[in-house]
């Protein structure tokens, strides 16, 4: 459902030239940054293979492009949104492929049995809308269902809530997708079935959970097949995530879930910032840093190393 936009105007002095030099991700479950010339409202695109172009200096990759721009926590999750835009594909048609994705490829940032938020914004309206995807108590939950079991707050099936994002996801996809539902899921069922290299990051979260994963079938399965857990480098395979996209992507969520909508606008430094309203503390922490750096008057000063210096030895 549609919600009125919740609009605050915060304006501050902008005598210099700014650069919007930021990208800022906050991963409730997973997040998405689409930057796109001209609103999120372009067909076929032209100059596609502007797409690539990028530099790399002593701070980390830089990407730059007239056309579009995808960020995610994975630079294959980011690759598979650019190919969608590159087919002709919609902004959400982007997010949703990239955002299933990381599901496959670095579950403990996001995935199909949690939540997320999106927020859409086009150049040729005043409005923003956005996609609450979170989690919501199951229709049998009760405030005491935890009471003489702490630990199923964290473990097992009781801890879940039901899940909102492939709903979110599909809410989305069925206002501003242009690619065919199924397109959208098919990087992320290849990765699941035929296996991905196990990241650094994914490694992490394999190596602070060997516990629940060597104790667990499932998640054993998974991370650790050969009964030791797999390192960084190796092939990950999730055969039974890749049919479960599989079915919602031929069948689609009716039997699935259903997702809520809701927006929000923001105004600060004189920029309009699209973010999502509570539950999610994603707006007000971009407000938050935005307004520290406006204290500086100019994004140059705010330039470098904001970490403690190092103590002489």
């Amino acid at each position: 459902m549609d919600s009125p936009l919740l609009e605050l105007h915060h304006h501050v002095s902008t005598n210099r030239k700014i650069f919007l030099y930021f990208l800022l991700l906050f991963v409730a479950s997973n997040v998405i940054g689409l930057a796109v010339r001209g609103g999120i409202n372009f067909g076929i695109l032209k100059g596609a293979e502007r797409y690539n172009d990028g530099k790399t200096d002593n701070k980390g990759q830089v990407i730059e492009s007239e056309i579009g721009v995808v960020a995610t926590d994975d630079v294959r999750c980011s690759a598979v949104g650019v190919s969608m835009l590159k087919i002709g594909g919609h902004a959400v048609d982007a997010a949703v492929a990239a955002a299933l994705c990381i599901g496959v490829v670095l579950q403990a940032s996001s995935g199909i049995g949690g939540g997320s938020f999106m927020v859409v914004k086009s150049s040729s309206s005043s409005n923003a809308q956005a996609f609450d995807m979170r989690e919501t108590a199951p229709i049998a939950a009760s405030q005491n269902m935890y009471q003489d079991n702490p630990e199923a707050k964290y473990l097992g099936a009781l801890s879940m809530g039901v899940p909102g994002e492939l709903a979110g996801l599909h809410a989305a996809w069925l206002k501003y997708g242009r690619l065919p539902w199924k397109t959208l899921f098919q990087p992320a069922i290849e990765l699941a079935k035929n296996g991905f290299v196990v990241s650094p990051a994914l490694r992490n979260f394999i190596a602070s959970s060997e516990n629940k994963i060597m104790s667990d079938p499932g998640l054993r399965n998974i991370y650790a097949p050969n009964g030791v857990l797999l390192r960084e480098g190796e092939i990950c395979r999730n055969a039974e995530l890749g049919q479960t996209l599989e079915i919602v992507a031929e069948e689609g969520i009716r039997t699935f879930y259903n997702g809520t909508i809701d927006a929000m606008v923001v105004n600060v430094m004189g920029y309009t910032i699209y973010g999502m309203p509570p539950p999610s503390s994603g707006t007000l922490g971009l407000s938050l840093v935005l307004n520290i750096l406006d204290s500086y008057g100019s994004l140059d000063a705010a330039k470098g190393n904001l970490d403690y210096p190092a103590p002489d030895t």
